[in-house]
Formats: structure tokens, sequence, C-alpha cells
């Protein structure tokens, strides 16, 4: 079969990406250099040329567009759906694996997602359960230091809070907050990717569940993954995974 196509319209740099066969690769380069393009040709390259499955491939971005204009692209390139392979965010992506182990993850099925309004809305009733002030403690800035401890891979006993009164009083609230979103069954968006992340790094099955069926990782705009989001990729790369990461080492 004649794949040449995939590797037109390619710089030498962007075909040396693209059919590299190194088990982990980073492409650094700058902002409109074509990185995303390096990818949705490699991911053709992976099932065309090296007749890997679109199931054993994931491709994470950070948005919902960029999501959705790779998967176009790479459809457009192979000219056919890409079938089972996961293309999209990590949040996207962790939405995904909590829906299918809800059980495993300690959820209810049909568990609510809550946007950053919801959000804020349920952390003034906590402030008001709790009888905390709320001039004094905004709930806006109780949202940002709990999704900031998420992003860090942090749960409420995790938290060192030194003595701090402030700290204290923070940590307090989120684990009152934690309770009270797991008695309603409700998931925030930084929930998503902690609890997934937790998942498969306690759940041996479901690690090398997830680790056997991706065998082909790519990565878009590396430089902008937080500690959540590298911990949470990295528990999915197996010994046998090739991994492409792209990003821009300007930004980073």
């Amino acid at each position: 079969m004649d794949v040449s196509y995939i590797l037109d319209n390619l710089n030498d740099e962007q075909r040396q990406a693209v059919t590299s066969e190194k088990q982990h690769l980073m492409v650094l380069a700058g902002a409109g250099s074509g990185k995303t393009r390096v990818l949705v040709h490699k991911v053709a390259w992976q099932v065309e040329a090296l007749r890997k499955s679109p199931s054993s491939i994931m491709a994470v971005t950070f948005t919902n567009k960029a999501a959705q204009e790779m998967q176009s692209r790479i459809q457009e390139l192979l000219q056919s759906p890409a079938g089972d392979m996961w293309c999209g965010t990590f949040h996207g992506l962790a939405h995904r694996t909590l829906k299918r182990f809800y059980k495993e993850a300690g959820l209810i099925s049909g568990f609510t997602i809550l946007d950053s309004d919801d959000q804020l809305r349920i952390i003034k009733r906590n402030l008001k359960d709790l009888d905390i002030d709320d001039d004094q403690w905004p709930a806006e800035k109780v949202r940002w230091q709990i999704n900031n401890w998420k992003d860090e891979a942090l749960r409420p006993r995790d938290v060192d809070d030194k003595g701090d009164f402030n700290l204290e009083t923070l940590k307090r609230i989120y684990t009152y907050y934690e309770a009270y979103m797991q008695k309603e069954n409700l998931i925030d968006f930084a929930e998503l990717i902690l609890r997934s992340y937790e998942l498969v790094r306690d759940n041996q099955e479901i690690r090398t569940l997830y680790r056997n069926k991706f065998r082909n990782i790519l990565i878009d705009e590396f430089q902008d993954t937080n500690e959540i989001q590298f911990k949470w990729i990295t528990n999915l790369i197996g010994n046998e995974s090739t991994v492409t990461a792209v990003g821009d080492d300007d930004q980073s």
C-alpha cells in the first residue's frame, strides 16, 4: 500500500518525527510550526504504514475545539472514521474512564459533573453549613484553593496545614466539600482527572487493562500539562507503549 501521501506537505523535520520509531519522542517547536500536524500525520502513519489498530491509540489535547479538529483531520487524512481511537481532552478521556468504571471509582451511575458556577454555589452552601464567614473566606478563593490542591493530586488528608490557621480552615472546608460531593454523587472538573488517576493508580486490573490497550499515546501542547495531568497520563503508559509529545519550549 502506498502511504507516501501521509508525508506529503511535510518538511524534513516533520517527516522525521512522523516516521520515527523511537519509543519515546519529544518534539519541541515554536507556535505555528505545525506541531499538531505532526501528531495528526503520525496517527495516520501508525494506522496505515505500521498497521496499528486505531483502538490502541490515545491522542490527548487541552480543549474540546482542538480535540474535535484533531479527530476531524485524522479522519480526513485516513479517509475513514477513526474507529475506537481515543481522541479528546484530559477531562473528556478521564470522564470516559469514570463512566465505565464508576463503581470501582466509588461513584454511582449517572453522577453529575458541575461547571464552575455550580461548584461556586456548592462551596457557598458549604460555608454556610460550616458557619464560616464568606466575607472573610470568599467562595471564589476557596474554590481556587480546592482546585489547586486537586491539580497537585492532594486530598485533604495529604494537605500539611503546618498549624497555620488559614490553611487549617481551608482544609476543613475542603474536607466538608468532599464529603458533600460524595454524598450527592457530584463531580467537579478537577475531580474528573484526580478520581480517574486514583482509579488507575490503585486498581491493578484496570491499570493493566489500559496499559495493554493504549500502545500508542500522543500528547499535544505538552508544556501545558499540570501535575495531575502528567500523573494521569504516565499511569496509562506501559512498558510496550510508544509515547509522542509535542510542545513549545518557549512556553514551558
